[in-house]
């Protein structure tokens, strides 16, 4: 059966310390079909450097200067193909076997649009720090909280375009926006796995921008969309969100397991990608890109 083509936009700026295992974690999926495509803002870090072995398995790669991540997003899904797609930030990365695993499991479910998956955590230096289990998806939640872990959100192209790119006037919440259109047309489904890394980092726009620039972004979404806050409603939100962490915490503290991680917190992600993060050597061209356009 022929792959399906996987389109992936990386958004840059100045993450030398981190983007180059991003990178690997793309290119060591050894799908067949990925077009990668790096979007960086014309970083003035060594980015280009650590990149630059790269860049003939990349679809494209264009460093120049933007509005912003979201304009960089919404610039890459412009020159994309693919007939699925995803966005995984300069700081993150995928699980092992992740693009695999989303081709089958869309050639499976031709009535999903969208998936999603449990989050993990990492630090700086890919030291695991917690879980967020999520239930089975529910609208009326996810709506309400922004609790979709982006890196592990993968879609088809055809609720991309029946919905619309990404908003680049937002800093914060472009996500949010994206997948509430994504909601509001389609059926998203949570995987029970781990499908990327999530890393926490004192310079990572959500540590810096969530209590002001992304609270009003929030609150702009929801009033675009129509949701109002009833009775109870923050309760609810509220009791949902802890569930959330608790169960994480569970999950953890009783060292359990599923695709993607290792039991208990504190090991090296670099161990479930079996030391090939860092490892010196270049992927395997067979993990290539479909295109290898450079730009700078």
């Amino acid at each position: 059966m022929d792959k399906p083509r996987i389109s992936i936009i990386t958004p840059s700026y100045n993450q030398a310390a981190y983007i180059g295992w991003t990178v690997r974690s793309v290119l060591l999926q050894r799908y067949p079909d990925v077009e990668y495509i790096v979007m960086d803002g014309g970083s003035t870090d060594d980015t280009l450097r650590v990149l630059e072995p790269y860049a003939d398995r990349l679809a494209h790669l264009v460093s120049e200067r933007d509005n912003g991540q979201s304009d960089a997003i919404h610039k890459g899904f412009a020159r994309s193909s693919g007939e699925i797609m995803a966005y995984l930030n300069s700081d993150d990365m995928l699980a092992p076997g992740t693009l695999n695993f989303i081709a089958s499991y869309f050639a499976r479910h031709p009535e999903v649009d969208a998936v999603y998956s449990h989050r993990c955590t990492v630090d700086a230096h890919n030291k695991m720090l917690w879980y967020w289990i999520l239930p089975e998806h529910d609208d009326w939640y996810m709506m309400r909280w922004d609790l979709i872990p982006q890196e592990t959100c993968f879609w088809r192209r055809r609720l991309f375009e029946e919905c619309g790119n990404i908003d680049p006037t937002f800093r914060f919440a472009m996500d949010y926006d994206l997948f509430m259109r994504f909601m509001l047309k389609g059926r998203f489904i949570r995987l029970n796995r781990f499908l990327g890394v999530f890393r926490q980092h004192d310079q990572a726009k959500t540590s810096q921008l969530l209590e002001t620039v992304g609270a009003e972004e929030i609150k702009q979404v929801w009033k675009r969309y129509g949701l109002e806050s009833r009775r109870f409603d923050l309760l609810r939100s509220g009791r949902f969100y802890n569930a959330v962490v608790r169960r994480g915490d569970k999950f953890a503290a009783q060292r359990r397991t599923l695709p993607g991680a290792l039991p208990g917190t504190g090991y090296n992600y670099n161990e479930v990608w079996g030391g090939l993060l860092d490892e010196p050597r270049l992927p395997p061209l067979e993990s290539a890109g479909a295109g290898t356009l450079l730009a700078v």
